[in-house]
């Protein structure tokens, strides 16, 4: 075998033992809530958007702080005069003329107009700190969904355990003679309809995966397992403290500042209806026949507001103003609906889980240990036992649901109230 060979087949013999052998992915660690929201709030584009809009309002309020509103203009005029001494002799001698013009709002419009960026500015913060609230509910949401699919996996797993013993020891059963083949078929049955579950939750937490990559911005191939405790943290506060904090939240806050903006600026467009003065003052050389004359000039110019009266402006700025009263008292009245109505669900949640935990899946636990040594014993047929295993499944995903369940009516709560503040980076 000459060199070339052998170095072909080694190559050959790495690719096959690549291709047979493939390395094993690397698996990223479980994302806890707080490591997940550090993420969020460097990558989300939404929240990256709002932020930026904080350069416009900067802009504006920059602008209105100057004092007055209109630059002062600077006029410059060269002239050329042909003065004619005598007959039939002409003299050329240039002129010029310089002068500075102010504009001067004389109705307040300056002071209306700052208020109106201050508040402007103040407002798209308060928009930035609802939308990290907004981001931190949609991240829980979504955190949550795939923290309850891992659970349903886990309980889905061990039952499938479980079966699949079972239809081993019956497959034993009917070569001996000792089930029917009825038997042997139910247990098989149960076993792929196990697995086909298990693969339907692994569909399920693929797409949930998906979203909160998403949501977190990270690569196509990046899908985050997660980990906590999926009940939420125990609250002490009442229905009437929620209804309280609701004026705190900050989109409530940012309604009641847009609306005082909106109406400064209703006040301002009212005050442009009143004319500008504008104060000139020019000094200007003028060619005589006997010299130069200096001449300085102050002029004063008013406009008559006798056709436009900036009703186009005024009808604008009401019907802004009117818009934001409307916003304001809509989400104040669907925000207290909603949050009454989630409490109820929260309750009655409760309770479910309650019943669920205590009551239910502790009995069903413990006749799922009797089942099987049973079932072992030759005490129980094989039917009798796969009923006890699907309803010790159900119990769990039912408990599993409930307190997912609970988990995002609470997270709602706190995000309608304004009860959710979540961390934010420091500057």
């Amino acid at each position: 075998m000459t060199g070339l060979q052998r170095f072909a087949a080694i190559v050959g013999l790495g690719l096959w033992l690549f291709i047979s052998f493939p390395p094993a992915a690397s698996q990223a660690a479980a994302l806890a809530l707080d490591q997940a929201w550090s993420l969020a709030i460097g990558n989300n584009a939404d929240l990256q958007r709002q932020i930026a809009n904080q350069h416009i309002a900067d802009g504006d309020f920059q602008d209105a702080q100057g004092p007055l509103y209109y630059n002062p203009v600077l006029n410059l005029d060269v002239r050329q005069r042909n003065i004619q001494q005598s007959p039939g002799s002409d003299t050329r001698r240039g002129e010029w003329g310089a002068g500075v013009a102010q504009t001067f709002e004389i109705a307040g419009q300056q002071g209306l107009r700052r208020n109106a960026a201050r508040q402007s500015q103040q407002a798209i913060a308060l928009d930035i700190a609802e939308e990290y609230r907004s981001l931190h509910a949609q991240l829980e949401e979504q955190f949550v969904t795939v923290l309850a699919i891992q659970k349903r996996i886990e309980v889905e797993q061990r039952i499938l355990t479980l079966i699949e013993q079972n239809t081993a020891l019956s497959r034993k059963r009917v070569q001996a003679g000792e089930d029917s083949l009825l038997d042997g078929n139910l247990a098989v049955v149960d076993t792929e309809r196990a697995r086909n579950q298990l693969s339907a939750l692994n569909e399920q937490l693929l797409r949930a995966r998906a979203q909160l990559a998403a949501t977190l911005q990270l690569g196509e191939t990046d899908l985050p397992a997660v980990t906590g405790e999926l009940m939420p943290a125990a609250s002490s506060y009442t229905l009437s403290d929620l209804l309280d904090k609701l004026a705190a939240r900050p989109a409530m806050q940012s309604l009641l500042i847009k609306e005082s903006a909106a109406r400064s600026r209703l006040q301002l467009q009212q005050t442009l209806k009143y004319p500008d003065l504008t104060v000139s003052l020019v000094n200007s050389r003028e060619a005589t026949m006997a010299g130069d004359d200096n001449i300085t000039s102050v002029g004063l110019s008013l406009p008559l507001p006798l056709f436009r009266r900036n009703g186009a402006g005024i009808g604008r700025a009401t019907a802004e103003f009117t818009q934001s009263e409307i916003n304001r008292a809509t989400l104040t009245r669907n925000a207290k609906a909603a949050i009454q109505a989630a409490w109820l669900r929260r309750e009655n949640i409760r309770e479910r889980v309650s019943r669920l935990d205590k009551e239910v899946y502790p009995r069903l636990e413990q006749n799922l240990k009797l089942a099987k040594i049973a079932f072992e014993n030759g005490e129980i047929a094989l039917p009798q036992l796969l009923i006890l295993q699907r309803q010790t499944v159900d119990a769990q995903r039912d408990i599993i649901d409930a307190q997912k369940d609970i988990r995002l009516v609470q997270v709602e709560l706190e995000y309608l109230s304004g009860w959710l503040m979540p961390s934010l980076p420091a500057n």
